[in-house]
């Protein structure tokens, strides 16, 4: 089932902060250490643990779990890569079987992309002396239903040291100015499915016409499972899921070696 982008007249989605607050802020103090396992199988009990402090969103919840954590020597990165994702993705099933009612598996959601957003900050190129300088935008096409695939990208994109502006659903206008303002070393967009295709196309195009210089463009996320090969169908100059290999595509290979050296 596909992610999707909590309603805004769902007031409050994200429920009481103080939860995702505690957690966000406890894992970034004690699960940083590059030691911690990376977890190639994630473990149901922590997914499921996990699951139940999004939709009850207490900070006994989010204590329960961090301690699991803890235990279980998870990193941020994995919390971030593999287990938000997972979770996400269960909410969704849970609401697709009927097994969850639609405003506690968007709350659900809401909470796991505050979370993210929080332990995120953490990653962030732009507060950080250690990483490299280069920039990049990441657009989210308008009418996608879907965010936290971004939203994890753009962890991803920081860990590598590079800073990443985020646009959700932005206009010609706003694309302009950015350009305009900002040297950006490559452009990612990200999406889901095949009806927005045309869309992400003309973006493309337009992205061409506005730039003062090469851009290059990565198209990717969900879309990859799709299409056998977006970039041909866009116009784009690449297009993968994987966030080390778009990198790599832009020309920004060195902030793929740091962050190998910081694996």
């Amino acid at each position: 089932m596909q992610e999707w982008q909590p309603p805004s007249q769902v007031r409050g989605a994200g429920g009481d902060p103080s939860g995702v607050a505690y957690f966000a802020a406890q894992v970034v103090s004690l699960l940083a250490d590059r030691t911690s396992n990376s977890v190639a199988e994630p473990r149901e009990e922590l997914v499921s643990r996990l699951v139940s402090a999004s939709l009850s969103g207490t900070r006994a919840a989010f204590a329960d779990l961090l301690t699991e954590m803890k235990r279980s020597r998870i990193s941020m990165s994995a919390l971030a890569d593999v287990y938000i994702p997972i979770a996400a993705r269960q909410l969704g099933e849970a609401w697709h079987d009927d097994r969850m009612s639609w405003i506690d598996v968007t709350i659900g959601v809401a909470r796991l992309q505050s979370m993210l957003r929080e332990i995120g900050i953490a990653w962030s190129a732009d507060q950080s002396e250690e990483v490299g300088q280069s920039t990049v935008m990441m657009i989210v096409p308008e009418q996608e239903q879907h965010t936290l695939g971004p939203m994890v990208a753009t962890s991803q994109l920081r860990r590598y040291g590079v800073s990443v502006c985020l646009r959700i659903a932005p206009s010609f206008n706003e694309l302009r100015t950015l350009l305009a303002a900002r040297q950006f070393d490559g452009v990612l967009i990200s999406t889901a499915t095949k009806e927005k295709l045309e869309s992400v196309a003309k973006t493309v195009q337009f992205l061409r016409t506005a730039s003062s210089g090469p851009l290059p463009i990565v198209v990717g996320g969900a879309i990859m499972s799709k299409v056998e090969d977006p970039a041909s169908c866009t116009g784009a100059d690449f297009s993968s899921a994987d966030v080390g290999k778009a990198l790599e595509a832009m020309g920004l290979k060195s902030e793929v070696l740091y962050m190998r050296k910081r694996a």
